[in-house]
């Protein structure tokens, strides 16, 4: 597989409670890639498959002629189907290594909350790891206390492949992150500030091109 520079601003979509996603994601995913590149992943697990799979066509069509990339979340069928650039794994997902050999060209990352699961991931094949949470945050409450920030780095300082830190991440301790060895930064509430978007993404990019 050919290697891809992959972008440091990593959006998760999850939007069960917006009446029509359908609409709205594309629009969103058309704005964050007009600021700048970055890595859109759906995650609209209430969606059914064929619904998920209309989305993930109409968010590739805004996105198609940019350096930005569309990854579906954990449905390999969907993100075949769609042309997507890959898929994103749970942690206790199938070894990646299966997936990938149905379609090498592929990305796959993988979301991981310790440093065993970084290093299986990296062993099966992962292509980057979204490690969190690393900050409190009452979306990812289910994988109880945060990592923090020194869990986070020692994640990163036992892989050579990028990791993306979620849970509780803003413009201001985005550099926190980075120092610590992130790659780049993942959020799942940008898609929620729709008023605030265009100068969410500002904060977000000029801090990620300081540290290039």
């Amino acid at each position: 597989m050919k290697k891809r520079t992959l972008p440091r601003l990593y959006v998760v979509s999850n939007s069960p409670q917006r009446p029509y996603p359908e609409n709205e994601l594309p629009e969103l995913a058309r704005e964050i890639t007009a600021h700048g590149a970055a890595i859109i992943q759906l995650r609209e697990k209430h969606l059914s498959a064929k619904a998920f799979y209309e989305l993930a066509l109409r968010v590739r069509s805004r996105i198609e002629y940019t350096s930005s990339l569309l990854i579906v979340n954990e449905r390999f069928d969907v993100a075949l189907a769609a042309g997507a650039d890959g898929t994103h794994f749970p942690e206790d997902s199938c070894p990646l290594d299966k997936a990938r050999a149905a379609a090498p060209g592929m990305l796959a990352g993988k979301s991981i909350h310790s440093q065993r699961s970084a290093l299986s991931a990296e062993t099966e094949g992962a292509d980057y790891l979204i490690a969190g949470p690393v900050f409190e945050t009452p979306l990812k409450t289910q994988y109880g206390a945060p990592l923090g920030l020194e869990k986070f780095s020692e994640i990163c300082r036992i892989v050579s492949i990028p990791v993306y830190a979620i849970g509780g991440i803003t413009p201001s301790n985005t550099r926190q992150c980075l120092d610590r060895g992130a790659y780049g930064v993942a959020a799942l509430s940008i898609f929620r500030t729709s008023e605030s978007l265009a100068n969410t993404l500002e904060s977000f990019n000029n801090m990620l091109n300081q540290c290039t």
